[in-house]
């Protein structure tokens, strides 16, 4: 990696790491409910995150193979502290070191700033700036990061702004579905935007978005996977109905939607992320009753099956959480301890089936 000392490894190592390991256990069908593992903390406690994962270098060599995906990185977030609690910090995390280090910080803080690795690089969409005139300033902007110590670079904005939507690459394409939109002028506090359905594609040969079939509920804080070439959304809420469990799957080849079966439970702000040809789900929190609370509960879903089935729970329930697939395990990082942004969380925890 280059220019480690922009970027330098912080506290971390495999002792860090070397917590109690959770042994896989199995149902009664002898199925695995899987495993966790605690990991090293991220550098510090964030939540309203979106991580992807990237690459250690983009050095070509003299191999025409992809370079793997072996580093998790998050880009922005709320944290308890700074100015006015959001935060332009990058940081990664590599496997191998069990350790953090910081990349290229953001051009301007955000929260619920969606990451997507396309094609490569890594783009940052969308998401919420925060200071005196607002918390909840929806942003349209499209920055994408070529290496990790690299310098973000602006392309071409979202069609107008949104946020809180299910980011996805797909086809060398980054799809941007649901959300929260500006409901008018307005675009400064959350009660300024409403759920929408619209749905976009960004094509990077052009440098252009273009608009999709919407999706079938409008919705937000939803959590999404590809899986054998189309776009699952999952779960997720509404300002007027709270939570829920419905699945919508995308068709890129026919530009149309369709219902899959729901979630077992009504779940908003949590994670998901694909192992082995499974999508597995993860946190969230819930309202009502009151005073709310956040999920423990881990879902897999099997997209041949149209099945749901629970998996081990997560040592650390939370929501606004990332889960980012590398190698053969999920990494799930960050969020809070309870609803509403209570008790932000620094957490790392591998799962593996």
């Amino acid at each position: 990696m280059r220019n480690i000392d922009r970027r330098a490894v912080l506290a971390g190592g495999t002792a860090l790491g070397a917590g109690a390991f959770l042994p896989a256990r199995a149902f009664a069908d002898g199925g695995p409910m899987g495993a966790w593992t605690p990991l090293a903390h991220m550098p510090f406690p964030v939540q309203e995150i979106y991580p992807a994962p990237f690459r250690k270098s983009s050095d070509p060599g003299t191999s025409l193979k992809p370079k793997p995906l072996d580093l998790l990185v998050n880009a922005g977030g709320l944290t308890p502290d700074g100015a006015f609690n959001v935060t332009p910090k990058v940081t990664f995390y590599d496997p191998a070191y069990d350790a953090w280090g910081f990349a290229t910080f953001l051009p301007e803080p955000r929260h619920h700033l969606a990451l997507v690795n396309n094609n490569g690089f890594l783009y940052g969409v969308g998401g919420f700036a925060r200071d005196r005139n607002g918390g909840w300033q929806m942003r349209a902007n499209n920055w994408r990061l070529t290496e990790l110590d690299g310098d973000w670079k602006e392309m071409a904005p979202l069609p107008h702004p949104q946020a809180e939507s299910v980011t996805q690459s797909l086809n060398g394409f980054i799809h941007m579905a649901g959300g929260r939109a500006p409901a008018g002028s307005h675009n400064t506090e959350w009660a300024d935007h409403i759920d929408t359905d619209e749905h976009w594609y960004y094509d990077p040969r052009d440098n252009r978005w273009r608009s999709l079939a919407p999706m079938l509920t409008p919705r937000n804080s939803a959590a999404g996977a590809v899986v054998n070439g189309v776009l699952y959304v999952i779960g997720g809420r509404t300002v007027s109905d709270g939570n829920l469990n419905a699945v919508e799957v995308y068709d890129p080849l026919s530009d149309r939607w369709e219902q899959a079966r729901p979630m077992p439970k009504r779940q908003g702000g949590l994670a998901a992320a694909v192992l082995n040809g499974k999508i597995y789900v993860f946190g969230g929190e819930y309202f009502d009753p009151r005073p709310g609370g956040v999920f423990a509960e881990s879902w897999e879903y099997d997209p041949d099956k149209d099945e749901w089935r629970a998996v081990a729970a997560m040592p650390h329930p939370r929501h606004g959480l990332g889960a980012v697939k590398l190698g053969e395990a999920i990494y799930v990082l960050g969020g809070a301890a309870k609803p509403s942004g209570e008790e932000t969380s620094a957490a790392l925890d591998k799962f593996e089936i």
